[in-house]
């Protein structure tokens, strides 16, 4: 039986968008938390065609290690710290289920609370 014992066949490159599709998509299943919503500069931004999550950073550094920034709002009552290391988990989570990249940090920006909604009782 013939063994190949090392076949390169290419490489694999995972864009930004895609690393803030993942988060938004882990972030959008968490209850009392949301992305700050669209303002001007992404509603521009989508018309010119350039597709972008508000809210969600991707920077990669020269040792190709990724750090993201993510902003929120978040539902009143909730504890924030308790909330955040809850997402950064649920992020951290995700990241690494789906893609094998060198994650560095998961950082929470808290933009604001919301008050629950009253007529969803």
């Amino acid at each position: 039986m013939k063994r190949v014992s090392n076949v390169d066949l290419g490489s694999v490159q995972i864009h930004k968008k895609a690393i803030a599709d993942i988060v938004s998509s882990a972030i959008s299943d968490i209850d009392g938390v949301k992305l700050i919503p669209k303002d001007i500069t992404y509603i521009l931004l989508e018309f010119l065609g350039k597709t972008d999550h508000p809210g969600i950073g991707v920077k990669v550094d020269t040792n190709n290690q990724v750090s993201i920034e993510i902003k929120v709002l978040v539902r009143y009552g909730l504890n924030i710290q308790d909330l955040a290391r809850h997402i950064q988990g649920v992020v951290r989570s995700a990241i690494e289920k789906t893609v094998d990249i060198d994650l560095k940090d998961v950082n929470i920006n808290i933009q604001g609370i919301e008050k629950a909604d009253s007529s969803a009782a």
